[in-house]
C-alpha cells in the first residue's frame, strides 16, 4: 500500500482542481472529488487512505486547495457545496504549474489582504507580529493539531509510566484498580477490592462485577523496570492463582512488557481469559480515562455555519 507521502500535497492539488473547473462548468465536491483523483492518477490504495479523524486524506486536501481558492478569488462558491472558476482561476490554469502554493498566492489582492487580516489578528490575540510560518498554516491545520497533541500526549504518557514504576508496589496496585474500573469493569453494582501484597496469593486486587459477586476479574500488578519482563513464571504463578480462587477472568498488569513465552502461556490458559496489558497500554489507557491526568489545555476551531447562510444563498 502507497504511504501518504505518495499522495499528492495541497500544492499539488491546486492546479489539478483548476483544470477540472477549466471548462466554466459549476460542479459539486463529490464531482470535482472524482475528477481530481481521476487527474492524479491516484490508486485504490491511496484514495482508501485515512486521516486520525477517519476522513479520506486525499479529499481532505482536494478540500483545503477548494477552501483557499475560495478566500483568494480563484474559484467562486455560487451556493453551498458548489464550485466554478474565475477568470483569475483561468489565468493560473493557464499556466500548467505541477503545484501553487500559498505563497504563490500571494499574487492575488484577495488572497493577500485575507493573509493580512489573519496576520493582523494574530497580533492582538498574541501581542506580538506573527512571521509566515506562523500565519501559513500546515495543509490541513486541524490535522496538525492532532499530530502535535499525540506527540505531546505520548511525552506524558512515557512520564507517567516513569512515575509508576518510581512508586510504591501498593500505590501502583491501587493505581491500576482504578483503571480497571474506570474502564467499566465493576458494571453497574460492582465492587472494587485491594488485597494488598502481604496476602495476596499471587492477587493484587478484584473487581466483582455485579452484586452479588459470582463473576469477579482477578488483577496481578508488577511494577517491573523495563528490563524486567514478565515471563513465563509470572503468568504461571498467576495462573495457580487463578484455579486456587475458582476465577476464569484475570488481568496482568506490568510497568514494563512481556516475554514472548509469557504471552503464549495467557493466550494458552485453558480455564479462562487473561488480559496482558503493558506499560505503554497501560499508561495509554489511564490518559484516555482520567486516570492519574487531568486535562491541561483545551482549544476551540470554528467553522462557518452554512446553514445560516442558506437563505441567502437561495
Amino acid at each position: 500500500m502507497k504511504m501518504a507521502s505518495d499522495i499528492p500535497s495541497v500544492d499539488e492539488f491546486r492546479p489539478l482542481v483548476l483544470r477540472a473547473l477549466a471548462d466554466g462548468q459549476e460542479r459539486g465536491r463529490r464531482e470535482l472529488n472524482e475528477m481530481v483523483s481521476t487527474l492524479a492518477g491516484l490508486s485504490q490504495d491511496q484514495m482508501q487512505e485515512t486521516l486520525e479523524s477517519g476522513q479520506l486524506r486525499y479529499r481532505n486536501r482536494i478540500g483545503w486547495a477548494l477552501s483557499s481558492f475560495a478566500k483568494s478569488g480563484l474559484v467562486d462558491r455560487p451556493k453551498r457545496g458548489r464550485y466554478k472558476i474565475t477568470e483569475y482561476g483561468k489565468t493560473v490554469d493557464r499556466r500548467s504549474l505541477r503545484e501553487y502554493s500559498e505563497t504563490d498566492m500571494l499574487e492575488w489582492d484577495t488572497w493577500r489582504e485575507y493573509k493580512e487580516e489573519v496576520a493582523q489578528r494574530r497580533q492582538i490575540k498574541d501581542g506580538h507580529s506573527a512571521t509566515e510560518s506562523e500565519t501559513e498554516p500546515a495543509e490541513d491545520p486541524v490535522e496538525a493539531m492532532r499530530t502535535h497533541e499525540k506527540a505531546f500526549n505520548a511525552s506524558i504518557e512515557t512520564d507517567l509510566r516513569k512515575r509508576l514504576q518510581s512508586s510504591s508496589p501498593e500505590f501502583f496496585e491501587r493505581a491500576v484498580i482504578e483503571l480497571l474500573w474506570a474502564l467499566g469493569y465493576g458494571g453497574t453494582h460492582g465492587a472494587k477490592q485491594h488485597v494488598g501484597r502481604s496476602h495476596d496469593g499471587g492477587i493484587d486486587g478484584v473487581i466483582r462485577q455485579e452484586a452479588l459477586g459470582l463473576t469477579n476479574v482477578y488483577i496481578q500488578a508488577k511494577r517491573y523496570a523495563d528490563n524486567n519482563k514478565v515471563g513465563d513464571p509470572d503468568i504461571r504463578t498467576f495462573i495457580g492463582s487463578l484455579d486456587a480462587q475458582g476465577a476464569n477472568l484475570g488481568v496482568f498488569i506490568t510497568t514494563s512488557s512481556f516475554q514472548d513465552k509469557a504471552r503464549r502461556t495467557a493466550e494458552g490458559y485453558r480455564h479462562g481469559k487473561i488480559v496482558l496489558i503493558d506499560g505503554i497500554r497501560l499508561t495509554e489507557l489511564m490518559l484516555d480515562y482520567g486516570v492519574a491526568v487531568q486535562k491541561a489545555h483545551q482549544f476551540t476551531l470554528y467553522e462557518i455555519d452554512d446553514d445560516f447562510f442558506e437563505d441567502e444563498l437561495l
